[in-house]
């Protein structure tokens, strides 16, 4: 069995945790009531603008923060509000549990990120959990094309990590994602908790 070079995270759901899954509804809900938006309005005004190219970076994070300003009648200064507060509930909050761990692999094996993600993501994790001092490389869907569980992701992420896809584990929350690592080759942990995570990585690793 070939020996496990590297180990790779996902962020939301894994190295950040979000306590209320419904928070994109409750940030939605929460806005319109503020700016005096029907909800039903906002979906019809929204409706009409394609967000589907986010995650491979077709849609910038102006071009994303412009649709609002267009579509809900908003100024600059509204959507910017609203675009922090997005971003807060995104991130949610640190996984300290599993960084610790993640730290405690190094310098023994490399460690990675693979996240399907959009335009800003970078900027907004790395200002609040400086990921790049424990992870290299730092895989980004809006910057590379490529979205989880497109397999051309994980051939990516090899070739950047400098690992054969045996001698790579990856975890992630999403089964679909893993399911489509598992069949590229890679050892892949289903994230259903931090504890269930970090000893499914020990006997791996062992």
């Amino acid at each position: 069995m070939p020996v496990i070079k590297a180990v790779a995270f996902d962020i939301g759901g894994v190295l950040e945790i979000v306590d209320d899954a419904a928070w994109p509804v409750e940030w939605q809900r929460h806005w319109a009531d503020t700016f005096g938006i029907d909800e039903s309005a906002w979906h019809h005004s929204m409706a009409r603008f394609d967000h589907s190219g986010l995650s491979v970076g077709t849609l910038t994070d102006s071009d994303w923060k412009r649709t609002y300003q267009l579509g809900l009648g908003l100024t600059a200064e509204q959507v910017e509000l609203m675009v922090a507060d997005l971003w807060d509930r995104y991130c949610g909050r640190l996984n300290t549990e599993l960084m610790s761990y993640a730290r405690s692999l190094r310098p023994k094996y490399r460690l990675g990120i693979i996240s399907n993600s959009g335009d800003g993501a970078r900027r907004e994790e790395e200002r609040r959990y400086h990921f790049s001092v424990v992870f290299d490389p730092i895989i980004y869907s809006h910057e590379v094309g490529l979205a989880k569980p497109d397999p051309r992701i994980w051939a990516l992420a090899c070739q950047r990590i400098g690992v054969a896809p045996a001698e790579l584990v990856f975890i992630d929350d999403g089964a679909e994602a893993c399911d489509s690592a598992r069949a590229f080759g890679i050892n892949a942990v289903h994230h259903r908790s931090t504890t269930q995570s970090i000893a499914a990585l020990t006997s791996l690793l062992e």
